[in-house]
């Protein structure tokens, strides 16, 4: 059995960068980093969980995985576009904590603000030509470029931190 296994779902890279910064601190040799996709039930002590945010939760993909994790300790960790206020990520990972099996052990979690893929960034400005929407697009806007550039050392620090690592 492995000590850590980094398991991450990243659909614009954003979870794969910190994933990746995870995988590197953890000490040792005794681990292994692998994507939903390619996750073949790999037995560890401590599973680091990687996700992006979808609709509030995680996705669909990772969802399915989460049930093998039962009896197990788990650090969270994820990205999201949109939002880079504490009470909004841990509303995320309270819904995330709901889909765990109830033996699992959360010993932490952290999340950052994710850059968006420029088809959000037309999709927002579409909505300025809509007197309704438009101060709500501003809004979107406004969050899509703040967060253009994360996660960035910052994030990977303070992630490194939260894990202890």
């Amino acid at each position: 059995m492995l000590q850590s296994m980094v398991l991450y779902s990243s659909r614009t890279g954003n979870t794969q960068k910190i994933a990746t910064r995870i995988f590197a601190a953890i000490p040792g040799d005794s681990k292994d980093m692998q994507r939903i996709g390619e996750y073949q039930g790999k037995d560890a002590e401590l599973f680091f969980v990687g996700f992006w945010t979808d609709k509030g939760t995680c996705s669909d993909r990772l969802r399915a995985v989460l049930p093998s994790l039962a009896g197990k300790q788990i650090f969270l960790f994820g990205t999201a576009g949109f939002g880079a206020d504490q009470a909004y990520f841990s509303q995320i990972i309270r819904r995330l904590e709901g889909e765990l099996p109830q033996n699992c052990t959360v010993i932490g979690w952290y999340m950052c603000p994710g850059r968006m893929g420029e088809g959000v960034r037309r999709r927002y400005e579409a909505m300025l030509q809509d007197p309704v929407s438009a101060g709500q697009a501003e809004l979107l806007l406004k969050n899509f470029d703040a967060v253009r550039t994360r996660p960035d050392e910052r994030d990977a620090q303070a992630l490194l931190a939260a894990a202890g690592l």
